[in-house]
């Protein structure tokens, strides 16, 4: 069963890094967050079977049954099938020269590593959300199921949450996602024993390290971690807009994908009874034409509000997070019954 949801109980990258007490942890957290704003609005916590989540995806609810007086009715339950999402395991290590940090002056070299490691930070983290989108488990056992590899047109119980942007040129496609999160049924999910949101960080300390060629110097290493996974029970909590062709995206929409429609489309699929964690993902280059058409339209609900304390631009109150196209990318294959 999920977590309950309290006040000690963090479902947010924002909620763990408030509370947890792990200050290497804690600058890892805030340097993804502040990189990546796809983790601001994801419920994140522990998985239930292992390095895995294990539940039932909701294909059908019990509806009632209409009864007379001394007539009885059979008990109901929600159906669907039986589904365990696995996690993924993800590494990177930095590694500084032990000489070059020693030409710095022994109060800057924290500061001076730190920074180093920052890039590092922000790789594991692009590496992460590739993982969380576009991860395939059927293929190789290393992967977490990928949300575009869960919502397909194959996958009985999701394939009619996708709306086709009707794109035809081959390899220029791309895709707009809307998720409700949810800590109940749609989530990322991290080891039944981890702890920090499945992050970790370790100073290994001086070590020898190897060059291009194979040679050793010393360095001082660190380790970093990210165990995560992809839960998804409730096909009402996700819209897929696929087929969007990049080539055909117009400011003026003229010709081309008209984004706003679509997304009110998609909007409008979600159930009323939202979570309060709703938000679209799409790439740069897509919210660059969709900002650009709004220009030429009236009375759109286009903002600036403030989410997990940024700003960030939202559509009928819902945020528009953007990730770069060397995540989300324009050379997509056209959806259409084959998989990704």
């Amino acid at each position: 069963m999920p977590n309950v949801v309290t006040d000690s109980n963090p479902i947010t990258l924002a909620d763990f890094e408030g509370l947890t007490s792990d200050k290497p942890v804690r600058q890892l957290i805030h340097t993804i967050r502040d990189y990546n704003g796809f983790f601001d609005q994801a419920v994140i916590q522990r998985g239930n079977d292992g390095f895995g989540d294990r539940g039932k995806v909701v294909t059908s609810y019990p509806e009632g049954q209409v009864r007379a007086f001394n007539e009885g009715w059979d008990a109901e339950r929600v159906t669907g099938a039986d589904v365990r999402y696995a996690a993924a395991m993800v590494r990177s290590r930095s590694e500084v020269d032990k000489s070059l940090l020693d030409t710095r002056k022994a109060n800057e070299r924290a500061a001076f590593r730190l920074r180093t490691d920052e890039g590092f930070m922000r790789g594991l983290s692009r590496s992460v959300l590739k993982k969380v989108l576009y991860g395939d488990s059927n293929l190789e056992s290393r992967d977490p199921n990928g949300i575009l590899n869960i919502v397909t047109l194959q996958n009985e119980a999701f394939a009619d949450r996708i709306i086709d942007a009707k794109g035809t040129t081959e390899n220029k496609q791309t895709d707009i996602l809307l998720i409700n999160w949810d800590p109940a049924s749609t989530y990322l999910f991290y080891p039944e024993n981890g702890s920090n949101a499945g992050l970790s960080v370790e100073n290994m300390g001086e070590q020898y390290a190897f060059d291009a060629n194979g040679k050793r110097f010393r360095a001082e290493i660190t380790e970093f971690a990210w165990d995560i996974g992809v839960a998804m029970y409730d096909p009402q909590r996700v819209v897929r807009i696929a087929n969007i062709d990049s080539t055909k995206l117009t400011k003026k929409n003229t010709t081309g994908p008209d984004l706003l429609d679509l997304m009110i489309d998609a909007l409008e699929r979600l159930p009323d009874e939202q979570q309060g964690r709703v938000a679209f993902y799409m790439n740069d280059n897509t919210r660059s034409f969709l900002a650009r058409q709004i220009l030429n339209k009236d009375n759109v609900l286009l903002s600036q509000d403030e989410v997990a304390g940024r700003k960030c631009m939202t559509f009928r109150g819902v945020p528009i997070h953007r990730l770069g196209t060397d995540i989300m990318p324009n050379t997509g294959k056209i959806l259409k019954g084959e998989e990704r």
